[in-house]
């Protein structure tokens, strides 16, 4: 996106005075870096709700918020209101995606990757991956029948569900007496037949589950992926993605945090409780999270081991864990200038829940993070994140993008 229009500009709530001069001084270049990736699109409206109080930040952070969340809705709303083709009308003004791959590769890679889909860990083709673009999406829906559409939706809800959907029960023949949630019942519920589970594709959803809505949704979180995709154009691993790139940002308290709740817990196996206390940092209401790719580096399980998901049982000590967990936020945010007071659901929101790819052919292990807007703090804290070890962990290379 070139150029941004507005028509009309409303603000409501207490700090409206305060944004109008934002959205007439910092707005404006926050924008253009927000939408610098974006294709070109119309929209009727957009509109954004910024939870927070507008007296806690400068203006630039401020703008670097505001211009986020119009981010999010553009991509969310983008592909409905874009004037390029109806569906079934021949898209011919734009004969090459803005990715560069031409429309008919496009939808000819989205018709090979649904026939070829199978449950499991599955990889998704770069081509695949262009759909993220709003313009790319609606050019390609408008070259493919209703149904043939309506089945690349419902893979991709499918394929990634377990890398964007929380509080999922991760249920799998074999148990692990460790979970953090402090409260939980000890008991593991048997996993109903209509639950998803991580790792496993299931049947896709029916039709009536699709609209514009739930579309844009998807493709939205297709686009997080493609951030993070393979600068080579190789085909992204979903098995190797984080949705918790930014505990890496963490790394100083980390290795405390985990020793803390292994002195609670001598009796069980290390790992598993290492991987119990990096999944309470970064969501405690995400219980997947133990067996995200990342929190198993981080917390030792070794490369070659994979386990697959399992139902956990609770910790002993989850209410002292969810404590140290806070403590480890806290210490983080207390290192940024204007966010020393945070509460711990914005410092997992603006730093810590974020899209990364791992790859662990690479030597030292690599991952590539997506940035956030409030990343341009970063360079305030006084250690580096390029690279970081734990005592019980691989070195891990972190790159952003």
């Amino acid at each position: 996106m070139t150029d941004v229009a507005v028509d009309v500009l409303r603000l409501r709530g207490p700090g409206a005075q305060r944004l109008a001069r934002v959205a007439a001084t910092t707005l404006p270049a926050a924008l253009d870096r927000a939408l610098a990736d974006v294709g070109d699109v119309r929209l009727d409206h957009v509109r954004v709700t910024l939870d927070l109080s507008v007296d806690d930040y400068d203006d630039e952070t401020l703008a670097w918020l505001w211009a986020d969340a119009i981010r999010t809705q553009v991509l969310a709303g983008g592909r409905g209101g874009l004037v390029v083709a109806e569906a079934g009308v021949d898209a011919a003004p734009s004969p090459t995606a803005p990715s560069g791959r031409s429309t008919l590769d496009v939808v000819a890679a989205a018709r090979r990757w649904v026939a070829a889909s199978e449950p499991g860990p599955v990889d998704v083709p770069a081509a695949v991956l262009a759909l993220a673009d709003p313009q790319s999406a609606a050019e390609a829906r408008a070259r493919m029948s209703e149904p043939e559409w309506l089945a690349v939706i419902a893979v991709l809800t499918s394929a990634l569900a377990s890398q964007t959907v929380p509080g999922r029960a991760a249920a799998a023949p074999e148990i692990s007496p460790v979970l953090w949630a402090p409260g939980t019942d000890a008991s593991v519920p048997a996993a109903g037949p209509a639950e998803s589970l991580p790792g496993r594709r299931e049947t896709p959803p029916p039709t009536g589950s699709t609209g514009p809505h739930h579309e844009a949704e998807v493709l939205a979180r297709l686009a997080a992926v493609a951030q993070v995709a393979p600068e080579s154009g190789a085909p992204v691993a979903l098995a190797d993605l984080t949705r918790a790139a930014g505990l890496v940002l963490l790394y100083p308290w980390l290795a405390d945090h985990c020793r803390r709740a292994e002195a609670l817990h001598p009796a069980l196996d290390p790992v598993d409780v290492r991987e119990a206390a990096l999944a309470a940092v970064a969501d405690p209401d995400d219980p997947t999270l133990a067996d995200d790719p990342l929190v198993r580096i981080l917390a030792g399980r070794p490369l070659s081991h994979d386990v697959g998901p399992r139902v956990r049982m609770p910790l002993s000590g989850a209410r002292e864990i969810a404590e140290s967990a806070g403590g480890v936020l806290a210490g983080f945010a207390a290192l940024l200038p204007g966010f020393e007071r945070s509460s711990e659901a914005f410092v997992r929101a603006s730093w810590v829940a974020r899209a990364g790819l791992l790859d662990t052919d690479h030597d030292p292990v690599l991952l590539t993070a997506a940035t956030q807007p409030l990343d341009v703090l970063l360079p305030r804290l006084p250690y580096p994140v390029g690279l970081l070890k734990l005592p019980w962990s691989p070195p891990v290379a972190v790159r952003f993008r």
